[in-house]
């Protein structure tokens, strides 16, 4: 074994160890490529189980985000009414809301599926639904929608308003079919 000028031997060792790795063809330090890839794949894979796991701080009960979620589900209904040509509409109700769809023998409720479910309000909310600029009474539920999105996509003019505790929030159709949620503050 060689000595260094310091006379400490394992630096000697050490120094000619790494110098006879370097010297071994193909061998490379560090992490290839796919062994970082499949590192950042595994922390991907775990921060999106936590988050599925963790789910939405908020319940989902607040005004504001049922109606994001009505105003998703409007938009997706104006959507299927210009895709099949038919006429689609939404009835509000005291404890949620519904969708139907235009047949020849009048409105009819639109069979169950994963969107296109009837759905409850969350939580104990006061609503108060004007079409046109006139007051809809909400205490019993109405034989046909009373929000209509037709195939070229115009929808009616109606807003939609949520009260739960002192939070309140609003839902505003244009017939152009844009839709709007205003929170007062």
């Amino acid at each position: 074994m060689q000595r260094s000028v310091t006379g400490n031997g394992r630096i000697a060792a050490t120094a000619m160890s790494l110098a006879e790795r370097k010297a071994i063809p193909g061998a490379a330090e560090g992490f290839t490529l796919i062994e970082v890839l499949v590192v950042v794949t595994i922390a991907a894979i775990l921060a999106a189980l936590v988050v599925l796991r963790l789910g939405d701080w908020r319940s989902g009960a607040e005004p504001v985000d049922q109606l994001e979620r009505l105003a998703a589900l409007i938009d997706y209904q104006c959507e299927q009414a210009m895709f099949q040509s038919k006429p689609r509409g939404i009835r509000i109700t005291r404890a949620g809301y519904d969708f139907w769809q235009s047949t020849s023998q009048g409105w009819a409720p639109v069979p169950d599926d994963s969107i296109a479910r009837p759905r409850a309000w969350l939580g104990d909310v006061d609503v108060d639904l004007s079409v046109e600029d006139r007051s809809v009474p909400l205490e019993e539920e109405p034989a046909s929608p009373q929000l209509v999105c037709q195939p070229l996509g115009e929808l009616t003019r109606f807003e939609l308003e949520l009260r739960l505790d002192s939070r309140s929030a609003s839902l505003l159709g244009e017939p152009g079919g844009r839709l709007a949620v205003e929170v007062p503050g």
